[in-house]
């Protein structure tokens, strides 16, 4: 059975977990029930506006990457890409590492943060979670790959999905959505959140649940089974 973390990545995997736990933690205390900027947000943001110009509508478009619509979409498309190759699994962990990230952001982290800008609570990011969420699927199905062994497309792979979130975040920031300090709880939630997910589902998926069955093991028993049924038959 392939897990979704091999065992080499598990300790690296939980010091990340553990990290963007901090920094969550620490950027909610910090900004709880408040409105105003920290400074590095104001420095990103000017950085961000000279950077970004005044193309508005690219920045529209770049923010719809990470709306619900098209990451539901995203998530879809994994789940029936990895239902196709038979890996029921990872159709588990494409659904529940974004849904359990967006789940911690909206229902949890932001009610309890209260932080706002413009009237909207605003930490963490929700389209970054989102977007970032869905990143971290891709990578950790990809990077923990048996037939993935080329360190330049692991590389390269990890730049895509930092890319893709980075993008995100800073047509946020420049379209005034969000601080930039909220992005960056967004990343680190959807990290986390995915993460605990996976390692979840490996510790459990290898018991009597059938998360680690496929169609065919659901269907044709095995002879130790076959064997089973047999004796109890003839009792």
């Amino acid at each position: 059975m392939e897990l979704l973390v091999p065992i080499r990545l598990r300790y690296p995997a939980t010091v990340i977990v553990l990290l963007c736990v901090i920094i969550v933690t620490g950027l909610g205390a910090w900004f709880h029930r408040r409105s105003s900027p920290a400074g590095v947000d104001r420095f990103v943001a000017d950085w961000v506006h000279q950077l970004a110009g005044p193309d508005v509508g690219l920045m529209d478009e770049v923010i719809r990457i990470g709306d619900p619509l098209s990451v539901a979409a995203f998530v879809v498309g994994l789940a029936l890409g990895s239902a196709a190759l038979g890996r029921w699994r990872t159709v588990l962990f494409a659904v529940l590492g974004p849904t359990a990230a967006v789940f911690v952001t909206e229902l949890l982290l932001k009610p309890l943060v209260g932080r706002t800008r413009g009237g909207q609570l605003a930490f963490p990011s929700g389209h970054t979670t989102g977007t970032a969420a869905v990143a971290t699927v891709v990578l950790v199905l990809f990077l923990g790959s048996a037939w993935l062994a080329s360190p330049m497309a692991k590389a390269m792979l990890t730049l895509l999905g930092l890319g893709v979130s980075v993008a995100v975040s800073v047509a946020l920031v420049d379209r005034n959505w969000h601080y930039a300090t909220d992005t960056l709880g967004g990343i680190c939630v959807a990290v986390a959140s995915v993460l605990v997910v996976a390692l979840v589902i490996d510790k459990f998926g290898d018991g009597t649940l059938p998360i680690s069955w496929s169609v065919a093991d659901a269907d044709c028993p095995t002879p130790a089974r076959r064997g089973s049924r047999q004796t109890s038959n003839g009792r």
